[in-house]
């Protein structure tokens, strides 16, 4: 509320429970649903349309609560049950849940910088409306098991983009798998993301590890990859918490973190499960917000986004 701008008298809710990342239903039902519900009661003109969950809220439900990567029972995420659950108004529900306080902190620190740079004086907060040149978008359909049958969704991306603005600048990669060569693992400026992540010689490390790598003005893109549970805090394969750290994608200090992430907590069941990336990024491209790129391109119920809600490319 102090660093980021314009929201300093933003309603705010604490949640009283212990730090974890799966809740069970019984425990989310009364520790976070109903706390949230008496207070939607309890302020009746008050029907906040964008909601932020902090670190250490749980992100996912469970029976189990010490649940793995692929739980036996799964069950919504956090986001998706509050969404779908809240007195009808069915709002945009993100998260800004990097990995520890510091990568929260860098992110916040990020959007005050670009605010007052580039958009000042904005609720909704812009880089390049600002003359931030964040133009070119990276979509690497590259991937093992390629001649089986799969949406491409980099494809599906560039499409998305290139029927909003014709003119924009992709550089797009649908090679047979044939090691790092294949894939697109440097650009400047970057708008948008997207990989097939492990499922490709980019391995699960490639945004701390060297393998992408980001140069110029690359602070404000989004990511999106096809990995079952890169919304889980210590998932199977690529997730969140690497690409929103400190090192992530060749940067120091979080200086090449994306601003927003579309993720899932659980196995999305399928490829179709994953967002729809045309939607996401050519919503993106068209100047809207944050929240509904990734809303309006959510396909599960185990969805998760990360990021402000109210930023635009």
């Amino acid at each position: 509320m102090q660093h980021r701008p314009m929201i300093g008298a933003a309603n705010v809710l604490p949640i009283g429970r212990p730090r974890q990342e799966t809740v069970n239903r019984t425990d989310f039902t009364n520790t976070i649903r109903q706390p949230i519900l008496n207070w939607l009661n309890g302020n009746p003109t008050k029907r906040p349309q964008y909601w932020v969950l902090f670190l250490d809220i749980p992100s996912r439900i469970n029976a189990v609560t010490n649940a793995g990567v692929y739980p036996a029972d799964r069950d919504n995420s956090v986001s998706y049950e509050l969404y779908s659950t809240s007195v009808g108004i069915q709002p945009f529900v993100t998260h800004i849940n990097m990995g520890d306080t510091n990568a929260c902190i860098g992110y916040i620190n990020k959007l005050e910088n670009i605010a007052t740079n580039y958009s000042p004086g904005k609720l909704i907060i812009s880089a390049s409306s600002g003359g931030y040149g964040n133009t070119n978008y990276y979509f690497d359909d590259t991937r093992f098991d390629y001649a089986s049958p799969a949406p491409s969704l980099g494809s599906n991306a560039l499409s998305g983009v290139l029927g909003v603005n014709p003119a924009a600048s992709v550089t797009y990669s649908n090679a047979v798998e044939g090691g790092l060569a294949s894939h697109v693992t440097a650009g400047s400026n970057v708008a948008g993301y997207l990989s097939w992540g492990f499922h490709s010689s980019l391995g699960t490390f490639y945004a701390t590890d060297g393998t992408v790598k980001w140069t110029g003005n690359t602070s404000w893109y989004l990511v999106e990859t096809v990995e079952s549970f890169n919304g889980q805090r210590a998932g199977g394969g690529g997730n969140f918490i690497m690409w929103f750290s400190s090192n992530a994608f060749g940067g120091a200090n979080y200086s090449d973190t994306p601003i927003g992430a579309v993720t899932h907590v659980d196995e999305p069941g399928c490829v179709c499960g994953v967002q729809n990336s045309a939607v996401y990024f050519g919503l993106w491209e068209a100047k809207k917000t944050f929240a509904s790129c990734a809303w309006n391109s959510r396909q599960t119920s185990f969805f998760q986004a990360v990021g402000d809600p109210l930023i635009t490319k």
